[in-house]
């Protein structure tokens, strides 16, 4: 009974949510923490920890579970529309057409590379496939699982910024501390982009606090 759930993560991991997608949705939970404590706390000239703190964690789980959502709803239009793309290949008569259809499912720069008889092949092997016929596949457990994943992702990324708004009993020092840690965690957030991506991770990690500070910034500027 473990093999399946270890299966679904394993996809939710692998084909459904890149290290991009999650590394984002942690970088929107620090970008939101930062702009509510800040805007909160300067807006109300002084407002109490548990007023941060429930604001903080009360907006990033409603991002999370509407973020969770769109993800759902993104994951069946894009089943319906690949399913939609095979049938539409499969219909089609000749190796040409065919070619320009797989760019739709493959990097056009490897399609470009392929040989005639790759491009033959591939036919084949969808035509003896169920591919593209019946009805759209329908999500399974993994579909759910990614949905939880955003939002454990937004929600458990405030802890770490709340934890001195707890635990620190000076307010001005609590709050400081507070947007110290997300600027940290925004640095680590860009050093594991960069080494994902295979950039250099210092120039990375620097360029991306850089761009979280701006961004909450803007977020700041414009009322949070």
């Amino acid at each position: 009974m473990q093999e399946p759930h270890d299966s679904a993560w394993q996809r939710v991991l692998q084909d459904i949510t890149t290290p991009f997608d999650r590394v984002s949705e942690m970088t929107y939970g620090v970008i939101m923490t930062l702009t509510i404590i800040s805007v909160i706390s300067a807006a109300s000239g002084g407002a109490s920890r548990q007023d941060l703190i429930v604001a903080a964690l009360g907006c990033n789980l409603a991002w999370g579970l509407v973020d969770a959502l769109m993800l759902l709803v993104r994951l069946r239009v894009e089943r319906a529309h690949r399913h939609g793309r095979l049938r539409a290949l499969r219909g089609i008569s000749n190796d040409t057409d065919f070619r320009d259809g797989l760019d739709d499912f493959l990097p056009p720069r490897l399609v470009a590379v392929l040989q005639p008889d790759e491009v033959w092949r591939l036919r084949q092997r969808l035509m003896g496939s169920s591919l593209g016929t019946g009805e759209p596949p329908r999500g399974g457990a993994e579909v759910w699982l990614a949905a939880l994943l955003i939002v454990l992702l937004v929600t458990g990324i405030t802890l770490p910024m709340i934890l001195p708004l707890w635990l620190v009993p000076d307010d001005l020092l609590a709050l400081r501390l507070a947007q110290g840690v997300g600027v940290v965690m925004l640095f680590t957030l860009g050093w594991l982009l960069a080494r994902w991506a295979g950039d250099s991770p210092w120039p990375g990690a620097l360029g991306f606090t850089a761009l979280g500070v701006a961004m909450t910034g803007l977020c700041i500027a414009l009322g949070g």
